[in-house]
């Protein structure tokens, strides 16, 4: 699982790499680490791709599971996702690509 953690962001072909107990794993780890620096609440984004919504489960069950409170904000492009963590009651936010 290392090989997929870059600098800026996460990596892998979705189904080997990124598969949703993967994503859900990441998930309770960004919330734990997130609770750590008094984050309570995020914002979830996703683009189009089929494998997306599968992700974005999977990766809500491990921020909730860790805690968080979440708001999914659908399908949009990245800058929404930035727009919302100036407009939205949230502490970060995770846009999945995949």
């Amino acid at each position: 699982m290392s090989g997929i953690f870059r600098e800026y962001d996460i990596r892998g072909i979705v189904g080997k790499e990124l598969t949703e107990a993967v994503t859900e794993r990441i998930g309770r780890a960004f919330a734990t680490l997130g609770q750590e620096k008094v984050v309570k609440a995020v914002s979830v984004g996703r683009d189009g791709r089929p494998s997306s919504p599968a992700l974005r489960d999977s990766l809500i069950r491990g921020l909730t599971a860790g805690g968080l409170n979440v708001i999914d904000i659908g399908v949009c492009p990245t800058p929404v996702l930035y727009f919302s963590l100036f407009q939205l009651p949230v502490d970060g936010g995770v846009m999945i690509t995949g």
